[in-house]
């Protein structure tokens, strides 16, 4: 049999395969594939019969679950390019998801607000979806693997959120290799409590459509229901973020409590862990491997760590996964020699289609390759990420910051993450976030935001003479935050721009002890 040109296609393959084993496990009921499969094809047909075509944008507005994913499923059966949005989304936010993607159709679980919609926008509740759909309607034409797939929304931390464009190739492709690298097998229980509308979420969720993986579902996201999955569902893979370990290594957890020993691999993107939960992740979870990855919404997946490894190079992000070539270049575009810092280039498979609706964010990212040139004409197509980062000598990816979040201290360039990376190797704190606030003489001054730890005694005057012995005067924090927890996003990350409210709003929470 062919391989699958498309993502529905590639389902209904996984599907019939996979019939009465379980493709969603929630705390109160199990979803056969057999069963996922008809209620898609429910919603194949309403859009279908309702005048969808190829390539008009459906907006999901829902959370993790059954109806999602089949509603997810039955817009790629029917052609269209679905987009989602979390439900935790306010109404201004699902204003601009709309003006952003301009969808055809509107699907929530929960009433739908009229005003938020455009007059030619189909707004369809789920329990409108009739059961057992009698028709048997086909798209015009069936997407190939270079047709956009999905889109989906960058967080939003710096800027407005852009619509990602990933191609039905690129998943395909992308889902396959992951499992490979990261040693999924059939039969295997994934558990990711990140929502499915962000992309590391999304990318774990294409684990169940493609490669036939049951997805353990949890509704809150919490150290208490993710244990709880974990003891009654029994995963093999638990895919979370560096804040997720976090929270289930400290504080209030029941990990130490629960069993984990049907946890096999353990995979995270999101960030660099921090050194002290790194270590403690691997002491907790010493018989299963764990697969640190790095890679942008707009990369579907750029380089990982291979787990013998992680002993011994965890202060990297790896080497290029299979397909992708990596380079660091320079302000111009020019590749750099080993060991210095300048941006990091994606070159090769997954690279996105695109922003939708966005021309110029989409030229500034994807441009043409800084190592194919025949007689000055560029050929093919790079991904550059916005990252700062360098290579060493053994070809490991090192990650030095976001491009957008570096510093300029005293004159000098300064990584909010290197700093933030020597504050966790003090031992006395239990979070911390590092960001610049414009100065008129420094050019930025360096604030941290830090959580003590609940077992140091220590204070700030303890970190401050401790920043003095370790780092030079242009990285040193000067203003600090000390806080109970810091802001983060629905995904988990740090809120930086909270952060940067505060201190510009809330002086008086300065500490200068």
């Amino acid at each position: 049999m062919s391989s699958p040109l498309n993502i529905w296609d590639a389902f209904c393959l996984t599907a019939e395969r996979f019939g009465p084993a379980p493709a969603l496990l929630t705390q109160a009921q199990a979803y056969e594939f057999g069963e996922l499969r008809r209620r898609a094809e429910d919603y194949r047909q309403l859009l279908l019969g309702r005048g969808l075509a190829p390539q008009d944008r459906v907006l999901l507005n829902m959370r993790n679950g059954f109806e999602m994913l089949a509603a997810l499923l039955g817009v790629w059966g029917a052609g269209g390019i679905p987009a989602i949005i979390d439900s935790s989304c306010r109404s201004a936010q699902r204003r601009q998801a709309c003006e952003t993607v301009q969808p055809r159709f509107y699907i929530s679980v929960d009433p739908i607000d009229a005003t938020e919609l455009a007059d030619n926008v189909i707004g369809l509740r789920c329990a409108d979806v009739p059961r057992d759909a009698a028709a048997h309607l086909r798209p015009i034409r069936d997407a190939l693997p270079t047709d956009p797939a999905s889109i989906v929304f960058t967080s939003g931390s710096t800027g407005r959120p852009k619509g990602v464009v990933q191609s039905h190739g690129n998943i395909l492709r992308g889902a396959r290799t992951i499992a490979s690298y990261s040693g999924f097998a059939e039969g295997d229980r994934l558990l990711c409590p990140v929502p499915w509308a962000f992309d590391y979420g999304f990318v774990q969720l294409h684990q169940t459509i493609i490669c036939g993986l049951t997805q353990v579902v949890i509704e809150q996201a919490n150290p208490f229901t993710i244990c709880e999955a974990i003891g009654t569902h029994r995963p093999q893979v638990l895919a979370g973020t560096p804040s997720l370990y976090t929270f289930l290594l400290r504080g209030l957890s029941p990990l130490p409590q629960t069993d984990v020993s049907s946890l096999r691999i353990l995979t995270s993107s999101g960030g660099t862990i921090p050194p002290s939960i790194r270590s403690e992740l691997l002491d907790r979870f010493s018989e299963a491997r764990i697969v640190l990855n790095y890679g942008l919404t707009e990369t579907y997946r750029t380089a990982f760590l291979d787990p013998a490894l992680v002993h011994t190079h965890a202060d990297t992000i790896g080497r290029p996964i299979p397909g992708v070539d990596v380079v660091v270049v320079d302000d111009r575009g020019l590749p750099l020699p080993a060991g210095e810092v300048g941006e990091i280039v994606h070159r090769g498979d997954y690279i996105c289609l695109g922003y939708w609706g966005d021309d110029a964010a989409t030229q500034r990212a994807v441009r043409p390759d800084p190592c194919l040139s025949m007689s000055g004409a560029a050929l093919g197509r790079a991904l550059f990420t916005g990252d700062y980062g360098f290579i060493d000598i053994d070809g490991f990816l090192h990650f030095r910051g976001r491009r957008d979040h570096q510093l300029k201290s005293m004159g000098v360039r300064v990584s909010p993450s290197e700093v933030e990376s020597l504050l966790f190797s003090s031992g006395m704190v239990h979070e911390v976030a590092v960001f610049g606030i414009e100065h008129d003489m420094l050019g930025h001054e360096v604030w941290a935001a830090v959580v003590i730890n609940s077992e140091s005694e220590a204070g700030v005057s303890r970190l401050q003479a401790y920043v003095r012995e370790t780092m030079s005067p242009y990285m040193q924090p000067r203003r600090w935050l000390r806080l109970e927890h810091l802001p983060r996003t629905v995904t988990g990350k740090v809120d930086y721009p909270e952060l940067r409210r505060a201190a510009a709003a809330q002086p008086s929470r300065r500490i200068t002890e």
